[in-house]
């Protein structure tokens, strides 16, 4: 089990407490980063905590980022953040201590109290085992936030890093109020406006070998209405056919560079994300800010990946 009393010390050591999470962030970084905000403050109502980064993520069902005036003296704790470049925010650096809580490989071994472990499917369920640990009081809100990031990263439960444990993880949540079949209906339905979408950038796939891709520029967003974020939503239309075994989406964006969200049924592509400045799990990764040279590199080395 982890270090909790490491890190309630820490916790109970400091009058202001600032969140963090990745940039670009998915469910598991808004939702472990929000359920541990929702948990603190209540269990703490006479400290200040507060979360850090930016609101162009599209999730809904997540409350908008705080960004307040800085504290002479704070505790940042960064989640389901493997390296210091990703953190949304460089105002943690002026943190007199800092807790990391992640489950991706180690790439930057930075804070005090490193609460890291790889073999866990989210960032959500290391923070629901702490929570669990610390045996402090629970409520559905804060179960909920949790449940989402562990629904998101998991895709519902049906890829390789469920285990046993984030079934655990989650009972946990359930038996402390989350509504499992709501958070569902509000992560994973989809308007009419979100098909009518998919339906026009199918058309742009492409496929090489086992790799298939689509290329989403400026132009074709501005007429859908869309932005980069919301053409990299929309990676997963290329999932569940038979034929390809690796799938990625480029969306452009405003300053004329693209964004990628990589996708593999097997094949690791989060090598390749690193190799270009971008990270996140061995299945499903993303890649912030290349060059349209670079994003025709990557589609020939994920073309070759897809034969091996």
């Amino acid at each position: 089990m982890y270090n909790t009393q490491e890190f309630l010390n820490l916790v109970e050591a400091y009058d202001t407490i600032y969140v963090y999470r990745h940039t670009n962030p998915d469910g598991d970084a808004l939702g472990s980063q929000l359920g541990m905000t929702k948990w603190l403050r209540y269990n703490y109502p006479n400290k200040h905590v507060h979360t850090f980064g930016q609101d162009d993520h599209g999730f809904k069902i997540y409350d908008k980022m705080e960004n307040p005036e800085l504290a002479d003296v704070f505790l940042a704790i960064v989640i389901d953040t493997a390296n210091q470049d990703r953190i949304d925010s460089d105002t943690y650096l002026k943190a007199e201590k800092i807790i990391k809580i992640d489950h991706h490989l180690e790439v930057d071994q930075y804070g005090d109290l490193q609460i890291v472990d790889t073999t866990r499917g989210s960032a959500c369920e290391i923070v629901a085992d702490i929570f669990k640990a610390c045996d402090l009081k629970m409520n559905d809100e804060i179960a909920n936030t949790t449940l989402s990031g562990i629904l998101t990263d998991t895709i519902r439960f049906s890829i390789e890093n469920t285990s046993a444990q984030t079934l655990m993880s989650a009972a946990f949540l359930l038996e402390n109020g989350a509504n499992i079949s709501e958070l569902n209906a509000k992560i994973f339905n989809r308007s009419l406006t979100f098909f009518e979408v998919r339906r026009t950038l199918q058309n742009l796939v492409q496929w090489n070998n086992a790799f298939a891709y689509a290329i989403v520029d400026k132009k074709t967003q501005d007429s859908l209405g869309i932005t980069d974020r919301g053409a990299k939503d929309q990676v997963n239309m290329m999932s569940g056919i038979e034929e390809f075994a690796i799938w990625a989406i480029f969306a452009e964006k405003e300053d004329g560079r693209y964004t990628a969200s990589l996708r593999s049924r097997s094949a690791t592509v989060s090598d390749l994300a690193n190799e270009y400045r971008g990270g996140g799990h061995r299945l499903a990764c993303g890649i912030g800010d290349i060059s349209f040279e670079e994003v025709q590199e990557i589609i020939a080395k994920l073309a070759e990946i897809s034969q091996n």
